[in-house]
């Protein structure tokens, strides 16, 4: 059984091994669902608007003419 303290400000700490059975992250919400007296905890789901960026480069997009030699080439390559 895994057990946390309740403080004086209704605050718990999360388990380690729950953080990590979850996958969870700091800043990310939780769901809690009251089930017959018990409560179910889940991760909020992502979504697509907390992702973005996630992806950024520091390198600039390549050029229309870039991008054609790329797909160009890649399409070389699967040929050969």
């Amino acid at each position: 059984m895994i057990k946390s303290t309740l403080t004086d400000k209704w605050q718990t700490t999360i388990p380690a091994e729950v953080r990590k059975a979850l996958h969870l992250k700091p800043r990310q919400q939780l769901i809690y669902e009251l089930i017959d007296g018990a409560v179910l905890v889940k991760h909020q789901p992502e979504t697509l608007k907390e992702l973005y960026g996630c992806l950024a480069d520091d390198k600039p997009s390549a050029s229309k003419s870039e991008e054609r030699e790329a797909a160009r080439k890649a399409r070389a390559a699967r040929y050969e």
